[in-house]
C-alpha cells in the first residue's frame, strides 16, 4: 500500500470497524496493511484499549442508580416538617 495515505485510510477503517462490520474489500485491505505496518498495529491496539476501557466503564456497578433514588437533604427536611404539621 502507499505509505501515509493508506495509513490514514486504515485509521478510518479501524474506527469504522468499531461501529459496524466492514465490507469484504475493506476487510482485505485492512488485513494486508496491518500485516506490514507496525504503526497501524499500534493504533489498532490503542483503539482496542479505549474500547475495552469504555465498555468496562459502562458495565461497572458504581451505585449511581441507588444514589439517585435516595432523597436529598431538602426532601428529607420537607418530610420531617410534614410530619410535625400532622
Amino acid at each position: 500500500m502507499k505509505g501515509h495515505h493508506s495509513c490514514r485510510r486504515v485509521a478510518e477503517l479501524l474506527s469504522q470497524r468499531l461501529d459496524e462490520p466492514l465490507g469484504l474489500l475493506d476487510t482485505i485491505q485492512l488485513r494486508v496493511h496491518m500485516a506490514i505496518c507496525r504503526n497501524c498495529q499500534h493504533v489498532e491496539q490503542q483503539l482496542e484499549g479505549v474500547k475495552s476501557l469504555t465498555a468496562a466503564l459502562f458495565e461497572a456497578d458504581t451505585g449511581f442508580e441507588e444514589e439517585v433514588k435516595k432523597p436529598t437533604a431538602h426532601e428529607q427536611g420537607n418530610r420531617k416538617s410534614d410530619r410535625r404539621e400532622e
